[in-house]
């Protein structure tokens, strides 16, 4: 995958320990009624500009997640907010793409 500005593979610039914070996060922000709550994910890229964050989940699709950094299970379901996409291809097409477009604008 060709990465667009703001974002960035995390594989090439992080170590272990980033990314298992990162995934801690995940995990326990996520509540019942969340589409991520109990799921496996990896980080996989950030962006550079925001919380903004894209994990693989197990079964092949990514999730671009706005983590709240609370370090407490939110609430309310919608939280983090959270998009889920059929695939990392999908993400580049329609997440990337879109993120990538409005960096060049700003």
């Amino acid at each position: 995958m060709k990465w667009l500005e703001p974002w960035e593979p995390v594989h090439d610039l992080m170590d272990e320990a980033y990314s298992q914070a990162w995934e801690a996060e995940l995990a326990l922000e996520t509540g019942p009624g969340h589409p991520l709550h109990q799921i496996s994910a990896k980080l996989i890229a950030r962006r550079f500009d925001c919380d903004d964050a894209l994990f693989q989940l197990g079964d092949g699709r990514v999730a671009m997640v706005h983590l709240t950094w609370s370090q407490r299970q939110e609430f309310e379901p919608q939280w983090p907010d959270t998009r889920i996409y059929t695939s990392l291809e999908t993400w580049g097409q329609e997440g990337l793409a879109a993120d990538h477009a409005e960096w060049l604008v700003a």
